[in-house]
């Protein structure tokens, strides 16, 4: 399988981008341009890993035995020369070619800075066509210490009047033996409003808004059972869709749980009443048509994370990352359907069920992992409902409820520890 992957890697990066080669990568950050020089010998193109972290901020540790690491925004990646192999934490990332030392400098292949190094740090995207490594400041503070989840409407206005948030269980839990650490993810933010709605009037909604109310309040009910909870965003901010898992990692999170607002397209007839319920997803290639269609839209947002359109994911990144997810695809089934039962009690939409669809947010994150489609907000019925702070709170209890249920039943299959 690992010989597979390295052949495969080795047709992706055979095709060049244009008729002359680069000879530098362009390192561009918000205060400054940097160039690093690209050497070219029979093994392949590289680049030199010190001048290539302190363009980026970052800093290597001297070789010692042939084993170097770089530390580049918030991630540190372990190379030893001559094996065409990187590893970032447990993950292991096959290479076209072995990186190596000289002259009392060690070099890296190209490939790891072009196709790597924007998949494992966060804020980094390459540009095949200028040759160009951009960063991006658009990431939440992923540790910043927990802080108490403010009103619902107290960022944008909604219906009704503010209620205070029950965050008490709907039925007792048992004690929990071993700390568990939750990743919520709020979709969208910032330029990227997400879905708007409702098809043929009522009062307006925005996605982003939706879903920071609702993950704010699941946030606040998790933690009042002793969970530790991190959020990918606490205000209206872009967080670029690979680095949402990314601050599930490097927090080593028991769950990663992404909540959306799914919109039926206006291809559909009578849409504004055909898109009712919710469903939830997990990672997967998407069997349906309609599981694909709502894999296309979310996956979307990847447009607003350089101002520019981003490259679509290949199938060779997907293949790798979807090697770390299998051993996480049954216990995302099941917190999945722990997710969807809960909704099921309180929600005026039908049940769609789960389901699975290759979404680019779960991607990245290497620990049972769910999106969760909580209502269609082109439906007036249902843009209400998830409009109305009261209902948020419903919605809220019912995902918390679902993913403490899950972690209730995952101690007692192995008794408390992952």
């Amino acid at each position: 399988m690992i010989a597979a992957l390295v052949v495969l890697l080795q047709i992706t990066a055979a095709a060049p981008v244009s008729s002359a080669p680069a000879t530098h990568v362009t390192v561009r950050t918000a205060t400054a341009v940097a160039a690093t020089p690209i050497v070219r010998s029979a093994a392949g193109a590289f680049v030199n890993a010190g001048a290539l972290a302190r363009a980026l901020g970052g800093s290597t540790s001297a070789a010692q035995d042939g084993r170097f690491t770089v530390s580049i925004r918030g991630s540190s990646v372990s190379f030893t020369e001559g094996v065409p192999f990187a590893r970032v934490d447990s993950a292991i990332l096959p290479m076209i070619a072995a990186p190596f030392s000289e002259g009392g400098a060690s070099f890296v292949p190209l490939h790891f800075v072009t196709e790597l190094l924007p998949r494992v740090a966060t804020g980094l995207f390459y540009d095949v066509a200028m040759s160009e490594l951009r960063v991006f400041n658009t990431v939440a503070q992923s540790r910043a210490p927990p802080q108490p989840s403010p009103r619902a409407d107290e960022e944008f206005k909604l219906p009704g009047a503010p209620a205070p948030v029950d965050v008490s269980p709907s039925v007792p839990r048992p004690r929990r033996t071993t700390p568990r650490k939750v990743v919520i993810d709020a979709g969208h933010g910032g330029p990227d409003n997400g879905m708007t709605g409702p098809i043929g009037g009522g009062p307006r909604i925005y996605e982003k808004h939706i879903t920071l109310a609702v993950s704010r309040v699941v946030a606040e009910m998790l933690r009042a059972e002793g969970i530790d909870v991190v959020m990918t965003r606490t205000r209206d901010t872009l967080i670029a869709l690979s680095d949402r898992g990314r601050i599930a990692n490097r927090n080593k999170a028991d769950l990663f749980i992404s909540v959306h607002v799914n919109a039926a397209p206006t291809t559909w007839r009578n849409a504004a009443e055909a898109g009712r319920g919710f469903e939830t997803y997990f990672l997967a290639e998407a069997k349906t048509e309609e599981a694909r269609r709502v894999e296309q839209m979310e996956n979307e947002s990847v447009r607003f994370e350089t101002g520019s359109n981003a490259p679509k994911g290949d199938p060779l990144s997907f293949i790798i990352n979807d090697m770390a997810q299998n051993e996480h695809l049954r216990e995302s089934n099941d917190l999945a359907e722990s997710i969807q039962q809960g909704l099921r009690r309180i929600h005026p939409g039908p049940n769609r069920g789960v389901k699975q669809a290759n979404f680019a947010v779960l991607r990245t994150s290497f620990m049972p992992a769910v999106l969760v489609e909580i209502g269609f907000g082109t439906n007036p019925e249902e843009a209400a409902f998830m409009g109305d702070a009261s209902k948020q709170r419903l919605i809220a209890r019912a995902i918390a409820d679902g993913a403490l249920e899950y972690l209730d039943h995952y101690e007692q299959r192995v008794g408390g520890t992952r």
